[in-house]
């Protein structure tokens, strides 16, 4: 019995020897396998990702989707072997939907800013950008925007006041002189006869052939005289600073001329932060195309957005209405973004270095940059 034991437990200690040797084997080769998720594996999953509308980055017309931001990811994910599909969300819902997890990555033309990386992640940066003005082309100021600009509170006062001083001077003038001199006996042509006299008399061009002969035409004369100078006086003033806020307002030449002016910008972007900062009154838009009919319309004097976007829309839709100013507010730059800790985010990073380095100076990347803003 006692042999048996000693049996029992020579057998037990042995294979308990037996396993730590195993374990101590086992353990350093984990240091040879990578502690990061590999291409092959995330490519098994369906990658989630997020896109706006935003020309010539992401063109959506209909079912078909392009643009330089579109043909940048599928390098990438042909190369990585990455399955997913597009979802098409508002810019806001983009990085909200990034930022909760609901998508994996988002593509539209976004900028990196120490902001947005508090709540998502970046690829490094893959497009040099910056933030544009965009203004009407002059001749696209058409009469009936600047009669707009021209009748002011101020004005249409003066225009109502002035007209009701006419009307009733000139019937004065008629009731008294009529008969006489220039003024016909008959309302009509008199009645006119006496409204041009009082019209002369204001502009300071004089009675012309008319004199008033009786005492209330004298009266009604005096009057046009003293008060009718004055109030036409006072109506050429009006114009007179209405035309020049029109030519302050309409002449924008860079950011400096953004103060105070009505701007329009699309929400949830870095550019209503840049026209803030201009002291510009920010129209805020849900999207580029709402921002562009408003400009057209005359609701606002320009638009402060990504230049590339900016760009294409005046050589395109625009061209000939619309023209981007040379100075840019700010530049910027675009990248990848990713859903926060992700792990997607260093094999795209290595991917999209591939892109750069492919062929030295015939790079993939270059290729594709040329496709849609032509050659560097």
């Amino acid at each position: 019995m006692q042999n048996n034991t000693n049996l029992f437990y020579r057998r037990l200690a042995c294979n308990f020897n037996r396993q730590v040797l195993l374990i101590a084997l086992i353990i350093p080769l984990f240091a040879f396998f990578p502690n990061h998720i590999e291409a092959e594996e995330i490519g098994q999953d369906t990658i989630v990702v997020a896109i706006g509308s935003f020309s010539p980055l992401v063109i959506l017309n209909g079912d078909q989707i392009s643009g330089f931001d579109i043909d940048i990811w599928e390098a990438i994910a042909e190369d990585l072997n990455l399955n997913y599909k597009y979802r098409v969300m508002d810019f806001p819902e983009m990085l909200d939907s990034l930022a909760s997890g609901v998508v994996d990555v988002a593509l539209a033309g976004i900028t990196i800013n120490a902001e947005r990386e508090k709540k998502i992640d970046f690829s490094q940066h893959y497009l040099d950008s910056g933030l544009g003005i965009m203004v009407k082309s002059d001749a696209t100021i058409g009469i009936f925007s600047r009669l707009r600009v021209l009748l002011t509170p101020g004005i249409i006062q003066g225009i109502v006041f002035m007209g009701l001083f006419i009307v009733l001077c000139g019937h004065v003038l008629y009731w008294s002189e009529r008969g006489k001199d220039a003024i016909n006996d008959h309302y009509f042509p008199g009645i006119l006869e006496a409204f041009w006299c009082v019209i002369a008399t204001i502009t300071t061009v004089g009675y012309g052939d008319i004199a008033p002969r009786k005492w209330i035409g004298r009266l009604a004369a005096f009057m046009v005289m003293v008060t009718g100078i004055g109030l036409f006086g006072w109506l050429i003033g009006e114009f007179t600073a209405a035309t020049t806020t029109m030519r302050m307002e309409s002449v924008i030449h860079g950011p400096g001329d953004l103060r105070g002016k009505r701007v329009a910008t699309i929400e949830g972007t870095t550019s209503v932060d840049a026209v803030n900062e201009t002291s510009a009154i920010a129209i805020e838009c849900k999207n580029p195309a709402d921002a562009y009919k408003r400009l057209m319309r005359d609701e606002v004097l320009a638009v402060v957005f990504d230049s590339p976007n900016l760009m294409y829309y005046a050589d395109n839709e625009g061209l000939g209405k619309v023209k981007v100013l040379s100075e840019l507010i700010r530049k910027e730059y675009y990248g990848i973004a990713f859903s926060q800790g992700s792990q997607l985010r260093e094999i795209v990073n290595r991917s999209l270095l591939k892109l750069y380095d492919n062929h030295p100076g015939n790079s993939n990347y270059n290729r594709i940059y040329g496709k849609w803003f032509g050659e560097k």
